[in-house]
């Protein structure tokens, strides 16, 4: 008899009307004023499993309802997250450009470096800064100069390879209404960190040849919406804005290059590639990964390079005839121990990567570099 929504809610509502009157429900004495208020005679099995059937459906459907409206929502936030970007992009960038014209310094380089010839490549990581906004954290970036010019020293190089692997700032997680709390929060650390990568490799470039690879998708830059889980929208990311600052005010730059991507392979030597991600897709399934990922894309190489754990390991997966194929993690530039680091079990120094690879030989050696 009651087979619409609004039946059963006057069921419910007129048991619920009895229940608070009484203190509890009887249902022997209850069936009265149910028979007289439905004008129906029913015996009380028939209105408590009547009772019971239709609070089940009314849950049912309410909790059908929310989870409709909640998909709703994800659906229309995933529709316009082009318009979100762009939205967020545009004040990140525009804030940006204002300050770097503000701030911007003529750098003379006298000398190009881009064909130097050299019988071994050098790779230079930093990965994993998480900068919160204090200065004295930039610190960190002189000291990679330092290193890398120390390094020049000893060895000669005019060109190198510099990789910047993500998570350069400690980064939020905001509903795309925030537009505000984004720009007095997240803008701040991605241009004063971005200022930092242009002065380092400005000062860099009037020595050296720069080959740059900025990871532009991790864990910690994404701006992720309300509503949505990690990954889901991985085009709203600081790194992308990061990338954007640094090739702006590189732009007059001879001696350097950019090369950006979620991820991708670098040419290291001509007879050598390394895929270079984050690292964040990884944790969970490290064996295997990296041949399983070459053939899910159906490309080669010989080497995977990764972040995101904080940890410097050098891993050996297989020989071949001259040179082994081979998987680094990078430590972080950060000092400071994060709970992941605690409840890994994985941690190391703060410091940057250096590697050294040869045409003949591949992978020569590793060093970690302390910050």
């Amino acid at each position: 008899m009651y087979h619409y929504i609004n039946h059963r809610h006057e069921l419910i509502s007129t048991v619920e009307k009895y229940r608070n009157k009484h203190g509890a429900i009887q249902w022997k004495d209850a069936i009265v004023e149910l028979n007289a208020f439905f004008e129906d005679i029913q015996p009380k099995e028939s209105w408590r499993k009547r009772f019971s059937r239709a609070k089940t459906f009314v849950e049912q459907h309410q909790l059908g309802m929310r989870d409709a409206q909640a998909q709703y929502r994800i659906e229309n936030l995933v529709k316009n997250k082009d318009s979100v970007k762009n939205a967020t992009k545009t004040i990140l960038i525009e804030e940006a450009l204002k300050t770097l014209e503000n701030n911007s310094v003529h750098i003379e380089f006298n000398k190009e470096f881009k064909h130097t010839k050299q019988d071994d490549e050098y790779v230079f990581v930093t990965s994993d800064f998480h900068f919160d906004g204090y200065d004295n954290m930039l610190d960190a970036l002189k000291k990679v100069y330092q290193h890398i010019i120390g390094k020049q020293k000893e060895f000669g190089f005019k060109r190198i390879k510099l990789m910047e692997l993500g998570d350069v700032v400690e980064g939020s997680h905001l509903r795309p209404s925030q537009l505000l709390a984004i720009k007095t929060m997240l803008i701040p650390q991605t241009i004063r960190v971005a200022q930092a990568y242009v002065d380092l490799i400005n000062e860099l470039s009037k020595d050296m040849y720069i080959d740059f690879y900025c990871v532009t998708s991790s864990n910690h830059t994404q701006t992720r919406a309300f509503g949505t889980g990690r990954n889901e929208l991985v085009e709203d990311d600081a790194m992308l804005i990061f990338a954007e600052i640094v090739k702006h005010a590189t732009t007059n730059n001879k001696n350097f290059k950019m090369t950006i991507g979620r991820d991708f392979i670098a040419q290291i030597t001509p007879e050598h590639k390394m895929f270079v991600a984050h690292g964040h897709l990884v944790d969970g399934k490290k064996n295997g990964y990296v041949q399983e990922l070459a053939m899910a894309r159906g490309v080669s190489f010989e080497y995977a390079l990764f972040g995101h754990f904080h940890h410097y390991r050098e891993i050996t997966l297989y020989g071949r005839e001259s040179f082994n194929i081979k998987v680094f993690y990078a430590p972080s530039l950060n000092n400071k121990h994060s709970d992941y680091e605690f409840d890994k079990n994985l941690s190391s120094k703060a410091g940057m990567l250096m590697m050294v690879f040869n045409k003949e030989r591949g992978h020569r050696y590793c060093e970690e570099l302390f910050i």
